[in-house]
């Protein structure tokens, strides 16, 4: 039906489309939003509602952990092995550079 059709999100407004039709004549009409708040959407369009829902981009989290050093006491010239456990805590897959430092 030839007319103004306006999309609501949430009940705030956020976008607007006038249409004209001749009779008979059908036509997708799309509407883009861009959500700024992690949560679920109510969605009206002319009277017809659904919902989606509004996610937090995944991010990693690596944080190095149990620092072990071994033997704790050596000869000059004797190895010494430096250990740490590295584990992601986030929820995507991530790199963290790691640098031992030994003065």
């Amino acid at each position: 039906e030839a007319g103004s059709y306006t999309v609501k999100l949430g009940g705030d407004f956020m976008a607007e489309q006038v249409v004209t039709l001749e009779p008979g004549e059908s036509r997708a009409i799309s509407f883009e939003v861009t959500p700024t708040v992690a949560k679920s959407y109510s969605v009206t369009v002319d009277g017809l509602s659904g919902t989606f829902k509004a996610t937090t981009v995944p991010v990693a989290d690596i944080r190095v952990e149990n620092l072990e050093i071994s033997p704790s006491e050596v000869n000059v010239g004797e190895p010494v092995t430096i250990s740490v456990r590295a584990k992601n805590y986030g929820s995507a897959v991530g790199s963290k550079k790691i640098v031992c430092t030994v003065s």
